[in-house]
């Protein structure tokens, strides 16, 4: 019997050889990385990558599907990312624009522990988009950090991330800062009665991450951040859950795959759907507006189309979109995406100062006021 495949899109612009040929290239060298005449009959019947389609899109680019079968990501998610991108980025203007995958593989990735429902059901927002905040910057004291992260959850904030250069060596730091930030967000719970997530930044390897998550769990936060294109995918994929733990994954790197125009990586892929198999229960993206915003108009949709549609046995991932937006642009966000996703708001939470709650409660009522109109029969 045939091999269920994983069937990769790339997309060829200005092929440096006839598009066929090309198509066929690709096909061989990531799956078994040999010429066709010295792989033996009964692998390549079984291993070998096939051409599914080659098409031309317009007169400069052409639309190639490649079929890889399922045995070849090892039930890896690093595996999976070097199977479909591994060689042939070095390949001159080809980039990976979709990604399918087979049932029979979905079921043996890890996927999010919790998602988007897991996060709804901690924080208690059953419908409107959710709103979150970034502790920052580094250099800050761990009490400073701390009060930002309280007055957040106290002017009825959803969502507390540490930013991915809170970085410590010492871990007793990395203890005393975490556990302060916690106390604060405890703090602020008690007083308004409405649970917000805090999730600490890890990173490091080895004993040095595992200590971090281990203290996370017992302090009995939810979940982390982690940077899985520094950490690598891999490493992102289990580290977290064996300690029970909820995962954001922060884009810290993946631009360089997903902004240039004709290699690389499109978000849809690397941002949603890779993410997505790796476990990670929020993923955090630029799309519009901000300090950062991608420059392919169809990421921001896309992105969230590839984290939040039915896929296989995994969780909706809850989509994030960050890069220095603002409160104000907050509900324009919801309004285009849908209230399935989370808003990042870091710098224009800081600069309200004495104004955040009232900002903030502004900007949630018109969260909650979009929700309403996009209820069905509404």
């Amino acid at each position: 019997m045939a091999s269920p495949l994983i069937k990769a899109t790339y997309m060829a612009t200005r092929p440096d050889r006839d598009p066929e040929l090309l198509a066929e290239n690709i096909a061989r060298e990531q799956s078994l990385e040999l010429t066709r005449s010295l792989i033996p009959d009964d692998i390549a019947r079984r291993l070998l990558g096939r051409v599914l389609a080659v098409e031309p899109t317009d007169e400069q680019r052409w639309r190639l599907i490649i079929g890889y079968p399922v045995e070849l990501a090892s039930q890896q998610v690093g595996q999976l990312l070097h199977l479909v991108h591994g060689n042939v980025s070095f390949y001159p203007r080809i980039r990976l624009a979709g990604l399918e995958l087979p049932p029979e593989l979905l079921c043996t990735l890890p996927g999010p522990m919790a998602g988007l429902p897991g996060v709804r059901s901690w924080t208690g927002i059953r419908s409107r988009a959710l709103l979150m905040t970034v502790l920052k910057p580094r250099g800050s004291t761990p009490k400073s950090l701390a009060g930002l992260a309280g007055a957040f959850a106290s002017a009825g904030g959803d969502l507390v991330k540490d930013d991915q250069n809170l970085v410590e060596h010492d871990l007793d730091q990395f203890r005393d800062r975490v556990m302060l930030c916690a106390q604060a967000i405890e703090k602020a719970q008690d007083k308004t009665g409405r649970a917000c997530l805090y999730l600490p930044h890890v990173a490091g390897s080895g004993s040095h991450l595992e200590r971090q998550l281990e203290y996370v769990a017992r302090l009995g936060l939810g979940g982390v951040v982690m940077c899985p294109w520094v950490l690598g995918l891999e490493t992102a994929a289990t580290r977290a859950r064996e300690h029970g733990l909820m995962w954001l994954a922060h884009p810290a790197l993946a631009g360089s795959l997903t902004e240039p125009e004709d290699t690389g990586v499109s978000s849809a892929v690397l941002l949603g759907t890779l993410v997505r198999a790796a476990g990670a229960d929020i993923s955090i993206f630029p799309g519009r507006g901000g300090r950062i915003q991608s420059r392919h108009d169809d990421d921001e949709a896309a992105t969230c189309h590839t984290l939040t549609q039915p896929l296989g046995p995994l969780h909706p991932t809850l989509p994030c979109l960050g890069g220095g937006k603002t409160l104000a642009e907050a509900p324009d966000t919801a309004q285009r995406l849908g209230n399935d996703c989370a808003v990042l708001v870091g710098g224009d939470v800081i600069a309200q100062g004495d104004n955040l709650a009232v900002k903030l409660k502004e900007t949630i009522e018109r969260l909650e006021q979009t929700s309403e109109q996009q209820r069905p029969g509404a």
